[in-house]
């Protein structure tokens, strides 16, 4: 036996700790709990454990502006307060988006020519991405109504907020699509039968709620301009707020709707994770311009003043995990996955959803975006470019499935010109491709065609594992991938992207499609280890980006819209 003494002991015990949380996080996330009614089937990480409390006809039919005429950038709004919420002032020389002239390419569409010269092809699998949401929706509608998320094998619906996560979830899906008589019946239920203040005995997960139905009642008021969207907006976000103190900067991650008593992950101490907060900023935001009402915006700016005075040892680069009154950081792991994704991401886009109002965005994004080349972006020896996670000083070599929405992020930073340095600009296209092509190959390696949750690449051979060490081999319907091959279609013209996109959506079909819905997997080596669980994110964000990548640029036009990381679409704010 060998016995560890003092500073052995110690690394050894904080080794431990980490492993055990890391395992932890990864099999609860996104619904890999195979227990019980509510096996929390989230987007990425809130952990499946019982939290600790704490006590401490309106409507307006408008035409949808979710499509866009012409080849321009929209016409700049009038000079009120823009993005930046109530009161903001703003530099007029400062930084902003590029305004494109009459016969400029725009560099967030280059589709048009290539679009018209496929276009009997673009509209046959645009169809046939529509028959298989209308399909999904038929399902759930008719085995799990009303309840959050549909088990397709079990023929059940299962909870894990109790408000019909869902229906809200998939609304701008059905609103995009023309799916008209779905559209209807989910806003009919939103609007009669969806309260956020019944007692479900359930407390929510405040970034979950944020992103997922705060998201989308905005995005559904920016559409139709119906005032029901903007009440059930207003109703949702007035109850989020429960979960911010005066102690600390930072909500809580979890909240009751309706005693208000919040909670914080149970593991994590008195600590938070980076994403949680960070992932606020764009919907807190867009809420103040619609409403009027400074306070969302300021709990925003609160949470966005606190990380930028935090100084991580390498520039930019911030440990997922922070403390609840972010006077410091709690371990050593930097993720651009898993709990640290959607904040570098709402770095980038809410500068552009703002025209670079605010430039503190800006300046911190290109930290970021610098030392995540410098420090987490590898090329194989197969010329495979990823960017992997930090464990203290060593990478581990890993592509998260939830990294891959990167590619995306450095395409439209390289789009935006948010450096005004061209080099620069040409470096970030160039990992954004490359990483992007990279997550598409791992997928077309797999004996199912689809992506694990986390690969494993070989630094000596190059070699990609999807399974065994390092690697977590399971799939649950996830977006990040088909998210970043749709915006480098639009931003490159080029066909190959549509035709990795359209090979996922043929194993999609091939492989997750059930008789009652669509379904993941434990295993991607094995198509019959099924994970029964029909996530909303599939609805929400996989079949529209999937469906984006075969329609025009008309719709939804990068030069007009900015998606929140649950693919809920705003309407960037330009200034003059």
């Amino acid at each position: 036996m060998v016995i560890l003494k003092g500073k052995e002991l110690f690394i050894a015990m904080i080794a431990a700790i980490f492993i055990i949380g890391f395992i932890t996080i990864l099999s609860f996330d996104g619904g890999m709990n195979r227990g019980g009614d509510n096996p929390l089937p989230q987007k990425w990480r809130n952990v499946g454990v019982q939290p600790k409390e704490v006590n401490t006809d309106t409507r307006i039919k408008n035409t949808p502006t979710l499509h866009n005429t012409g080849n321009q950038m929209p016409k700049n709004q009038d000079d009120q307060d823009g993005g930046g919420g109530q009161g903001t002032v703003y530099d007029k020389n400062r930084r902003k988006l590029p305004r494109i002239k009459k016969g400029q390419v725009n560099p967030f569409n280059k589709i048009d020519k290539v679009y018209k010269e496929n276009e009997d092809l673009n509209k046959e699998r645009s169809i046939k991405i529509k028959e298989e949401m209308k399909f999904c929706w038929d399902k759930y509608r008719q085995l799990a109504w009303g309840l959050d998320e549909l088990r397709p094998m079990e023929k059940r619906g299962h909870d894990w907020f109790g408000l019909g996560l869902t229906i809200v979830d998939s609304m701008d899906t059905l609103y995009l699509m023309g799916l008209e008589k779905e559209y209807e019946e989910a806003r009919e239920w939103v609007e009669n039968v969806l309260n956020h203040r019944k007692d479900t005995g359930k407390k929510v997960s405040v970034f979950e709620t944020t992103i997922r139905f705060l998201g989308t009642y905005i995005t559904m008021y920016s559409l139709t301009g119906d005032q029901m969207y903007l009440d059930k907006g207003r109703d949702i976000a007035d109850l989020l707020l429960y979960a911010f103190n005066d102690r600390s900067p930072f909500p809580a991650s979890f909240v009751s709707l309706t005693d208000h008593k919040v909670a914080y992950q149970s593991w994590a101490g008195d600590c938070i994770i980076l994403c949680e907060p960070g992932s606020m900023f764009l919907e807190l935001n867009e809420l103040s311009r619609i409403t009027g009402d400074p306070k969302y915006k300021k709990y925003s700016d609160q949470i966005v003043d606190k990380l930028a005075s935090m100084r991580p040892s390498i520039p930019g680069l911030y440990p997922t995990l922070v403390s609840q009154d972010g006077s410091r950081f709690c371990n050593s792991q930097v993720s651009v996955g898993a709990m640290g994704d959607s904040f570098y991401e709402y770095l980038l886009k809410m500068w552009i959803y703002q025209d670079g109002v605010e430039e503190r965005y800006s300046e911190l994004f290109q930290r970021s975006a610098d030392s995540i080349i410098k420090h987490l972006y590898k090329v194989s020896k197969q010329g495979d470019g990823f960017i992997t996670n930090l464990e203290g000083s060593s990478v581990t070599n890993t592509q998260e499935h939830l990294t891959c929405f990167a590619g995306g992020m450095f395409m439209l930073a390289a789009a935006s010109n948010i450096t005004g340095d061209d080099e620069k600009s040409a470096l970030y296209m160039e990992v954004g491709e490359k990483v992007t092509r990279t997550c598409a190959k791992i997928y077309n390696i797999t004996p199912t065609g689809l992506g694990p949750e986390v690969a494993y690449i070989d630094p000596e051979s190059g070699d990609i594992r999807f399974n065994g060490y390092k690697a977590v081999s399971w799939y649950i319907l996830r977006p990040e991938t088909v998210e970043s091959i749709f915006i480098a279609y639009r931003l490159t013209g080029n066909t190959e992207y549509q035709d990795l996109a359209w090979k996922i959506f043929e194993a999609l079909v091939d492989v997750c499609r059930t008789e009652n819905g669509y379904v993941g997997l434990n295993d991607v080596s094995n198509r019959w280890a099924i994970n029964d669980n029909q996530q909303s994110f599939f609805m929400a964000e996989t079949l529209k980006y999937l469906y984006l990548t075969f329609q025009p640029s008309s719709v939804v036009p990068l030069d007009k819209y900015v998606f929140n990381t649950e693919a809920h679409p705003i309407e960037i704010q330009y200034k003059n």
